[in-house]
């Protein structure tokens, strides 16, 4: 039996929350000697859906400062005062740490039984019906998680509150080549709604050689189109993914107009400028990304490109590469396909204010492969 539900069947009342397990309802001792109602918040390790060994041996707690039934407060257990707001209407007010001989717990089950006893052993020298196991009954909600499985790598570095801001976003990708499916596999692991995929071509072998992960050669002989290629994949990890198995044209700019973001990762024989006119023309902030490679006969090198615009500041694109292009040649570059598309989406987050935003502004940058640099694009 796995520590959730032996913590659920022996009445305590805990969830999954976004990353976090959550205890609900322990019963403590204030400093002025009542019984109160407190909640452990701690980071979820998961494997699968199954809770596994915990980081470490700390937790949150959401409530006053715990005493003993003396109202001196409990010394050995609060480690000190840190308010967090780890998950969306749940602030956690101190942070404790009870450390077993052996340095950490063995598993969930043991860390929280240890805790709620730590704090209710006082509560109940006041109140004997003072428990944590309180056998509720929830009403079942519908699942609207984003994720096919828990995300506790979220949890695990404190950004799970930081994530809201993908919540309810819409996105499409045009284009999933090398960096069309690097960006996908960036962007599917964080929490927006949906994910809309845009390519008429087929998934084969150079493809491949250039995407993340390991392509099953029976899946190469089949021929996917990639869209539905990428959005089977990654809907092993994200729910929302939607597979357009079609050419993105200016046409089709319509069935974005309401979507929070477009990543545009086109081929050069794309109608790029038509498109981008179309975008900008619906007010929609997109990320633009090129890549050209040459073969300077000692050596490949090249650039590759991100250019962010957005209502109230258009950036100019590149219609597309003219020099020669050796990308074009099935060359294995993935490297730098998944360079480009990390560029491209550290931007996105950048823009949607992720990251810390410190420096000057820079709306469209290039990285040359024999500068090893990333410099300013005028625009």
């Amino acid at each position: 039996m796995d520590d959730l539900t032996r913590l659920l069947n022996e009445g305590y009342d805990v969830e999954l929350r976004d990353g976090y397990l959550v205890v609900h309802d322990v019963p403590y001792v204030t400093a002025d000697k009542t019984v109160a109602r407190g909640q452990f918040v701690m980071p979820a390790t998961m494997a699968g859906d199954i809770l596994t060994t915990p980081p470490d041996h700390t937790t949150h707690f959401a409530g006053s400062e715990p005493c003993d039934n003396d109202g001196r407060r409990l010394a050995k257990v609060i480690h000190g005062m840190q308010v967090s707001d780890l998950l969306p209407g749940l602030r956690t007010n101190f942070y404790f740490s009870a450390k077993p001989p052996e340095g950490n717990y063995r598993n969930y089950y043991d860390k929280v039984t240890i805790y709620v006893d730590l704090l209710s052993r006082w509560a109940r020298r006041i109140d004997t019906r003072a428990t944590a196991r309180t056998y509720p009954v929830h009403e079942v909600a519908d699942d609207d998680y984003p994720f096919a499985y828990r995300d506790s790598s979220s949890s695990r570095a404190g950004t799970t509150s930081l994530n809201s801001i993908f919540r309810g976003m819409r996105i499409a990708i045009v284009g999933l080549g090398g960096t069309g499916s690097h960006i996908l596999d960036l962007v599917a692991k964080s929490p927006v709604a949906e994910i809309h995929l845009y390519d008429g071509d087929v998934f084969i072998n150079h493809n491949a050689f250039r995407a993340p992960g390991a392509a099953d050669i029976n899946e190469l002989r089949a021929q996917p189109n990639k869209a539905e290629h990428w959005a089977a994949q990654y809907s092993r990890i994200k729910r929302g993914i939607i597979a357009h198995p079609t050419y993105f044209e200016v046409e089709t700019v319509a069935e974005v107009a309401g979507f929070n973001f477009v990543f545009l990762a086109l081929d050069d024989g794309s109608d790029r400028q038509g498109i981008v006119a179309a975008l900008e023309a619906a007010d929609m902030s997109f990320i633009d990304v090129g890549m050209g490679v040459t073969d300077t006969g000692a050596g490949l090198t090249g650039m590759v490109r991100v250019s962010t615009s957005t209502p109230g500041r258009r950036v100019p694109i590149p219609a597309g590469g003219t020099a020669p292009d050796e990308y074009q040649s099935n060359i294995q570059i993935g490297d730098l396909n998944a360079l480009n598309a990390a560029l491209a989406v550290l931007q996105w987050k950048r823009h949607l204010g992720f990251y810390a935003d410190m420096a000057s502004d820079m709306p469209a940058f290039a990285y040359p492969v024999s500068d090893n640099t990333i410099n300013r694009l005028s625009v």
